[in-house]
């Protein structure tokens, strides 16, 4: 992968739907990022909107290197909008976000310096503040969310552990070292997380099949990112928020568990049975340490 076939560095992928006011706080963080904004695109993938997203995304036209795609409304369809996103990209890596993601101040630069690291053969899982926050404490979290000041409202939640990220209590298990594991794609959730383009051309982006439905389709493109021997790992210096806003779980998890009954079929292997059988019991336990027991026992 040469640099010189792209024209920027990153494209930042924002799938969205109806949440305009979101999105502004999402392209807000965007403006203050410590890259030049030269290096990098922002695309936003509309699914359809029907609220004031297209105008709103307009007064960032001239402040961003903005790409805005819209596809129409056919129900919810997160893989296609993103891949809508990826086709378009001219950067170099992806960096995908969601519409209620507040990024740090250096959370691009520290992408790149990921890579740097690593090299190209890889993937980041960035780290974000405020997910999965219990809902009691939604409202106090608003509080410390300074929309104009990502660094000092991070800072901020960072004294409460109810902010950590809820994958946290897994990342300091394994010393934030997630490359050795044998389910790394069970953190990658596109809430906050980076990809070369090259190697989601690849494996052949999101699967569009997981449309419709909420849930799995991150996991599963991470599953085959993996297998084709792509080295998953923790970003933890790229910091976000997740900034609240409602959604129905109940029937979130019905679905995800639809979605996720089709990444096993799929991909009929140890890691996605043991992965479909907690995501059954709506535990989100560590199944890494599952897998690897199991492992252990069939060797014995």
């Amino acid at each position: 992968m040469e640099s010189t076939n792209y024209k920027y560095d990153i494209s930042v992928i924002i799938p969205t739907y109806n949440r305009s006011k979101l999105l502004s706080y999402t392209l807000e963080s965007l403006l203050l990022q410590t890259i030049s904004k030269d290096r990098f695109e922002v695309i936003i993938a509309d699914d359809g909107s029907a609220d004031d997203t297209g105008e709103m995304v307009k007064q960032y036209a001239t402040k961003l290197n903005l790409k805005y795609l819209y596809q129409e409304d056919k129900g919810y369809r997160p893989a296609s909008a993103r891949n809508m996103g990826i086709r378009a990209a001219e950067g170099k890596l992806c960096v995908f976000i969601d519409s209620s993601v507040i990024l740090n101040l250096n959370s691009l630069e520290e992408h790149l310096n990921f890579y740097a690291r690593n090299g190209w053969k890889a993937a980041a899982i960035g780290y974000v503040y405020g997910f999965d926050h219990n809902e009691e404490s939604e409202e106090f979290l608003k509080e410390l969310v300074v929309i104009t000041n990502p660094a000092e409202s991070i800072k901020r939640l960072s004294q409460y552990s109810v902010y950590l990220d809820v994958r946290d209590v897994h990342y300091t298990k394994y010393e934030d070292k997630l490359e050795g594991l044998p389910a790394p794609w069970y953190y990658f959730w596109t809430c906050h997380v980076s990809v070369p383009t090259e190697q989601l051309l690849q494996v052949g982006l999101f699967d569009e099949k997981f449309d419709g439905r909420w849930g799995s389709e991150d996991n599963e493109l991470a599953f085959r990112l993996h297998q084709g021997g792509v080295k998953i790992g923790l970003l933890r210096a790229a910091t976000s928020i997740h900034y609240p806003h409602g959604k129905d779980k109940g029937e979130r998890q019905k679905e995800g568990h639809l979605n996720c009954a089709y990444f096993h079929q799929k991909f009929p292997t140890l890691e996605t049975r043991i992965f479909f059988d907690t995501y059954m019991r709506n535990e989100f336990v560590d199944i890494n340490d599952l897998i690897i027991m199991e492992l252990v026992g069939i060797e014995k």
